[in-house]
């Protein structure tokens, strides 16, 4: 994802994402690992976490982080440092709508298995070569 849209992620939720962090801990300075056309999808990801994390924080007495967001099978992939179900349901629920929301330009898309599987709308679909596939 390009850098300006990570670090609109960053300075909302400047606690959840540490790009500066140990790779023996964290992934995240790796960045986000997929592409522009998830940023609303992770903004509502976020958006919606925001109540069960204070809570989940209040319980555990420990700072939530993310790990590491990324596409993965042409899904999106978003690991915590904590989870209950109340996360849990949330972040799935988002991870089911990557399947069907394009990776490049976020338009509505379809996993497509051409070099690797990715989430992408008819027209990306093409540039991707890749024949639609099951999630």
């Amino acid at each position: 994802m390009r850098a300006d849209l990570q670090k609109k992620l960053i300075d909302r939720w400047p606690t959840w994402f540490n790009l500066g962090g140990d790779t023996r801990h964290t992934m995240m300075p790796l960045g986000f690992e997929h592409g522009d056309g998830w940023f609303d999808l992770l903004w509502q990801l976020c958006e919606s976490l925001e109540t069960f994390v204070v809570a989940a924080e209040q319980e555990t007495g420990c700072p939530f982080e993310v790990l590491q967001v990324k596409e993965k099978f042409g899904g999106l992939r978003f690991h915590t440092n904590y989870s209950n179900d109340a996360i849990s349901t949330v972040i799935e629920a988002a991870k089911v709508e990557s399947f069907a929301t394009c990776d490049i330009c976020g338009q509505p898309g379809k996993p497509r298995d051409g070099s690797w599987i990715q989430t992408v709308c008819d027209e990306h679909g093409r540039a991707h070569g890749g024949e639609v596939t099951e999630p």
